[in-house]
């Protein structure tokens, strides 16, 4: 009787871990039927970043495109926040080393995890952009620690104005390892004057990229369009092109990611800011998960990874797509890479320095009251601002003035990226380079949500094989029961 009894016992609570795995699969497979719709909504919300990433758009359609996108979201998030069994949230992210008891003794189970799919866990997405460019050389250019492990060390490029050269070349080389290394790379060689064009003339040696192109007599906003054209006249070999743009401000472009040098006198009427005469534009990396994007190698300063250039990061998730940018975001997508310029007249220096906004805040030490002296000391020069501009290379800074090279000091770290020029940009898609972005982030989360369910894929696998392991023990267990 003892030995019945037990194995009585025994198929009993086989029945019962039976009833458990079940439990688990029907908790795994509605989860997993929920991240099913809301990777149809993903894949929606890509859908309308990719209409929205062409400037056949307009404001008004790109804002009603991003109309679309928020209801979406909200659709999203709607699922993860409901999505439950028995009461028990399961995609709110506190679904986590659930156990199931699946045997017949104590603490034979099995760990169930099923992470977090709001807006606002999912699509986190690393954006990082150099420091714009003023000089050419030769660059080695490695990825550190890309799968978590080695580095990948990519073929040298040279920064230059020549065909074949610039950021153009090393985000090609960078792109096409982007299978392995997980990064991509874009970039923005442009430079805009600083005010709509005025009246000038450019010299008799003035020339872009090497090629001369000599003395040209333009109007105001270059109405009888003589300063474009002659530009654009020898663009096929120069690899730069171009415009007046909706301000009227002259807009030069590198389609080809080669630099853009004007040497001799472009006019005064330009606006080009004195510091931009040489550009080599802005390199944008994005990689699809949150963590920093690790840089080594030689010749950094001639991508804008220097360690002395002015580099924007950050990570972005889905939802954060969904507001403004702010400007420190913007800018780490690549926003701030054309560079326009603030001007300011020496005597406004100290003024500016202590106004709001200016990025010199309280507690910053350049405050009025706080007993340093910086804007008398700074105010010697003046100079057009502009984000792409080192501190170094605006100011002169003298002896006594607490700044020295190599002194690691931070008297910089708490400007804002606004004072250099950066700005806050609208939401997601209304603009085209926040469409691309866009499409980034809903293509992490897609991933995101992919490795979730893959995870499920594998707990419910082990509770289906443990079910029909225990099944046949239990009908074993009750055959010998009867004997």
């Amino acid at each position: 009787m003892a030995i019945a009894d037990s194995l009585r016992s025994q198929a009993n609570t086989l029945g019962q871990a039976i009833s458990n795995g079940n439990d688990a699969l029907g908790i795994l497979q509605t989860a997993d039927k929920a991240m099913d719709e809301q990777l149809k909504i993903l894949d929606t919300i890509k859908t309308k970043a990719t209409q929205a990433a062409q400037d056949g758009q307009s404001l008004k359609t790109r804002t009603m495109l991003q109309a679309d996108i928020n209801r979406l979201m909200e659709e999203l998030d709607n699922i993860a926040n409901t999505t439950s069994f028995n009461g028990k949230q399961l995609l709110s992210g506190n679904f986590i080393n659930q156990e199931f008891q699946i045997g017949a003794s104590s603490n034979q189970t099995v760990k169930a995890t099923i992470g977090a799919t709001q807006s606002s866990k999912i699509g986190l997405t690393r954006f990082e952009t150099g420091g714009r460019i003023s000089t050419s050389g030769e660059v080695q250019f490695t990825l550190k620690n890309y799968n978590g492990i080695d580095d990948f060390q990519f073929q040298k490029v040279v920064i230059s104005t020549s065909v074949g050269t610039g950021l153009g070349a090393l985000a090609d080389e960078i792109n096409k390892n982007a299978d392995k290394t997980g990064v991509r790379a874009t970039f923005t060689v442009e430079t805009r004057g600083m005010a709509a064009v005025r009246a000038g003339t450019t010299s008799d040696d003035f020339a872009i990229n090497g090629v001369k192109i000599g003395k040209v007599e333009y109007k105001d906003g270059d109405s009888n369009g003589a300063l474009v054209a002659a530009i654009n006249s020898v663009k096929d070999t120069t690899g730069v092109e171009a415009s007046i743009d909706a301000n009227g401000q002259l807009l030069l472009s590198s389609r080809e990611g080669r630099g853009i040098k004007i040497e001799g006198s472009i006019g005064g009427g330009a606006f080009i800011n004195r510091d931009m005469m040489e550009n080599y534009g802005r390199l944008s990396l994005v990689k699809n998960d949150g963590k920093d994007i690790l840089i080594s190698g030689s010749g950094l300063s001639f991508t804008g990874f220097g360690a002395s250039n002015f580099i924007s990061q950050a990570s972005v998730s889905l939802r954060e797509s969904k507001g403004q940018l702010d400007a420190n975001i913007a800018d780490a997508m690549g926003f701030g890479s054309v560079n326009k310029g603030l001007v300011l007249a020496a005597s406004s220096i100290s003024a500016y320095m202590s106004s709001a906004g200016s990025g010199f805040s309280a507690g910053s030490g350049y405050s009025a009251g706080s007993g340093k002296g910086y804007s008398a000391i700074l105010s010697a020069d003046a100079i057009a601002i502009s984000s792409a501009s080192a501190i170094s290379k605006i100011y002169n800074v003298s002896a006594g003035s607490g700044f020295s090279s190599g002194s690691t000091l931070s008297q910089f770290a708490t400007m804002k990226t606004s004072a250099l020029g950066a700005k806050d940009e609208t939401a997601g898609v209304t603009t085209l380079k926040g469409a691309m972005a866009v499409m980034d982030i809903a293509e992490t989360a897609i991933t995101n949500l992919d490795q979730i369910r893959a995870d499920i894929g594998s707990v419910q696998n082990q509770v289906t094989s443990t079910i029909n392991n225990i099944t046949v023990t239990q009908v074993n267990v009750k055959a010998a029961e009867s004997q």
